[in-house]
C-alpha cells in the first residue's frame, strides 16, 4: 500500500552520489551482519540445547528412520520445519553433527546480512536519511538475542530475514506485489508457524496508517498472495497432519499447558497497558536473554524497557513517518501476544526488527526537523546505543563460550554420555532438559511439559502438573532432575521418588565461581547441578 506524506518523498535518478552512498552503506550493514554470526560462532562454540532436539529429528530423517525423534514414534518434535530441514541438509551433505550445525549458521548469517540489505532499500524508498540503515542495525540486527540465536542452532536468521522481506513489500512505494508477498508469507510460515500472527500484526500496521489511497487493489493483492502463500505452505501443512496425526506441532501443544493465565478476552483487552506499566514479556525485546535470571545492571534493564516500551507505543505521535507507526503498532500487537504465550529468548528478533524500525522514524524525524543541538544530541545517543549494543554482544558472546564449555560440555553434555553408558536401551528417562541429555544419551524420553511425549503432556492438559503424578503415572526408568526442581515439587516430602535412587549428581558450580566475570551468571547457575536417580527394580 503506498504511504504518501512529506517524509516519504522518493530518491531522484539525480541523486546518483547519494544512491551510490545508500548502496554503500547498505552492504557495509549487510557485511557486519554476516560477520557478526559468524565471529559470535567462532568464539562462542555454543550450540543451543534446543538444537540438538531438533537436530535429533535431522539426523533420524537421513539415515532413514524417518523425521521423527524416537525411531518408530511419529511425534511432531519441533516446531520451524526449516529448523529441520537445513539441518538436516547439513547433516547429508557434511556426515557430522557440527558440519550440520555450521551450514544452520552460515545460512543464519546469510539471512541476517540480506534482511539489512532489504532495510537499507526500505529506508531508501522513503528517502531516509543514512543514519537510518545504522539504527536498524544497531537496534534491530545486532541484538545479543538475534546474533546469538542465529548462530546456535536456531531458526532466527531465516525469521529475520523473511521479516524484512514481507516488511519491504508491505511498504513498497507502490502497491504490494502479490507474488513476492506470497513467497514471504510462505518463508515466514516454513520458518515458524505462529509466524501467522506477524503477519497479521504487520499488515494491520501498515493498513491502519495507510493514506487511504489504493484499498481496493491493496485488499486484491493480500486476497492473492494469501491463497498463494497458504497453497506453498500447504505441502508441509497436510504432510505433516498425514505422517504425524495432526498440524499443529507437538512442542505447541505441550506448551499450551503451561500458558501463565490462559487465553480469555480480558487478558487480551487489558494487555496493551500492562505493556505500558507493567513487566511484562515485551521487556525482554532489547534485552539480554534471561536478563530476569541475572544480575545485569539496573539502567541497562531500565533503558532496555524504555526502547521496547517506547517502540509499541511511538504510533501514537502523528508527527512520525508513517511506516514507523506502522512498524510501531505491529509491535505493540507482538507484545500482546507474547504476553499471552512463555516466550523463549529466540522469539524476539522480529518483532524487535520491527521496533529498530520505529526508532529509525523517530531519528529521522529528529533530524529533520529539531535544531542542530538536538541533531547533535541524537548523534550522540546513537553512538552510545551502538557502543552498549557492541559492548552487550561482546558479554553475550563471552558468557556463551562459558555456558558451552562448563554447563553444555562438562555438565548436560557428559549426563547424556553417562546414561548412554549405564541405562538400558529400552530404559525411559523423566526430565526438563531435553537437548543434550535425550540427543547423547539416544533413550527415550518422557520430558517435561511433553515435547517429545505426548503421554506426558496429556497428562498435564488433564491437570496433572506435578513431578510426582507424572513420575508414579508414568514410571520412568531414569528421573534427572535440578535440585530446584527437586524442591520446589516436594518431591522429598511427598515420597514422590520414594522408589528411586540417587546414583550420581552432576556439579558445576565450582567451574561456574572460577569465573570471577560472568555477565548472567544465574542463567549459568540454574543448569549448574542435576541429581540422576534410577529407579529400584
Amino acid at each position: 500500500m503506498h504511504m504518501t506524506d512529506s517524509s516519504t518523498q522518493h530518491i531522484t535518478d539525480d541523486n546518483r552520489c547519494t544512491k551510490k552512498g545508500w548502496s554503500m552503506n547498505c552492504w557495509i550493514a549487510a557485511a557486519l551482519a554476516f560477520a557478526a554470526v559468524i565471529l559470535f560462532s567462532l568464539f562462542a562454540r555454543q550450540a543451543w540445547e534446543d538444537y540438538y532436539i531438533t537436530f535429533r529429528s535431522s539426523q533420524n530423517l537421513v539415515e532413514g528412520h524417518g523425521l521423527v525423534y524416537q525411531t518408530g514414534e511419529h511425534v511432531h518434535t519441533f516446531t520451524s520445519p526449516l529448523g529441520v530441514l537445513v539441518p538436516a541438509l547439513g547433516y547429508w551433505l557434511t556426515g557430522d553433527a557440527g558440519g550440520a550445525l555450521w551450514v544452520l549458521r552460515i545460512m543464519g548469517a546469510a539471512g541476517l546480512a540480506g534482511a539489512m540489505l532489504l532495510m537499507g532499500k526500505y529506508a531508501q524508498d522513503y528517502a531516509m536519511s543514512g543514519t537510518a540503515i545504522w539504527v536498524i542495525l544497531i537496534l534491530g540486527v545486532l541484538d545479543v538475542k538475534t546474533i546469538g540465536f542465529s548462530s546456535n542452532g536456531m531458526e532466527t536468521g531465516l525469521l529475520v530475514f523473511f521479516t524484512a522481506f514481507v516488511w519491504r513489500e508491505f511498504n513498497r512505494p507502490s502497491d504490494a506485489r502479490w507474488m513476492p508477498l506470497a513467497l514471504g508469507y510462505a518463508g515466514l510460515m516454513w520458518t515458524r508457524p505462529d509466524t501467522c500472527v506477524l503477519i497479521i500484526a504487520m499488515m494491520s500496521g501498515v493498513w491502519l496508517f495507510s493514506d487511504g489511497t489504493n484499498k481496493r487493489p491493496w485488499r486484491t493483492s493480500l486476497l492473492k498472495a494469501a491463497m498463494v502463500g497458504g497453497l506453498l505452505y500447504a505441502p508441509w501443512f497436510f504432510g505433516a497432519w498425514h505422517y504425524y496425526g495432526s498440524p499443529v506441532p507437538q512442542t505447541i501443544l505441550a506448551k499450551a499447558g503451561l500458558t501463565p493465565e490462559g487465553f480469555s478476552f480480558a487478558r487480551i483487552a487489558l494487555a496493551p497497558l500492562r505493556c505500558l506499566v507493567e513487566p511484562t514479556a515485551l521487556d525482554g525485546l532489547s534485552a539480554p536473554a534471561y536478563f530476569y535470571a541475572s544480575a545485569w545492571p539496573r539502567d541497562l534493564l531500565d533503558l532496555c524497557r524504555f526502547l521496547a516500551r517506547g517502540a509499541a507505543f511511538l504510533w501514537l505521535i502523528p508527527v512520525l513517518p508513517r511506516p514507523a507507526r506502522a512498524a510501531s503498532f505491529a509491535v505493540l500487537i507482538g507484545g500482546v501476544y507474547l504476553h499471552q504465550i512463555m516466550p523463549y529468548p529466540w522469539y524476539f528478533a522480529p518483532w524487535t526488527l520491527l521496533a529498530a524500525c520505529a526508532w529509525a522514524g523517530v531519528i529521522e524525524t529528529t533530524s529533520r526537523h529539531a535544531l542542530t543541538w538536538v541533531r547533535s544530541t541524537g548523534r550522540i545517543g546513537l553512538t552510545v546505543a551502538a557502543i552498549l549494543s557492541l559492548s552487550l554482544l561482546a558479554m553475550g558472546a563471552y558468557t556463551a563460550r562459558q555456558q558451552q564449555t562448563i554447563v553444555e560440555d562438562q555438565g548436560r553434555l557428559r549426563i547424556g554420555q553417562w546414561l548412554k553408558t549405564n541405562a538400558g536401551p529400552a530404559d525411559t528417562v523423566f526430565l526438563e532438559s531435553l537437548g543434550y541429555m535425550g540427543y547423547f544419551s539416544g533413550l527415550k524420553m518422557l520430558d517435561f511439559p511433553g515435547l517429545c511425549a505426548p503421554s506426558v503432556s496429556s497428562l498435564v492438559h488433564s491437570g496433572q502438573r506435578s513431578y510426582a503424578e507424572i513420575i508414579a503415572a508414568l514410571k520412568p526408568n531414569w528421573v534427572v532432575i535440578r535440585p530446584n526442581e527437586y524442591y520446589d515439587q516436594h518431591l522429598n516430602e511427598n515420597n514422590g521418588l520414594k522408589n528411586y535412587k540417587l546414583v550420581w549428581t552432576s556439579d558445576v558450580r565450582a567451574q561456574i565461581k572460577a569465573v570471577s566475570f560472568l555477565p548472567g551468571r544465574g542463567a549459568l547457575e540454574a543448569d549448574a547441578v542435576y541429581f540422576v536417580f534410577h529407579r529400584n527394580e
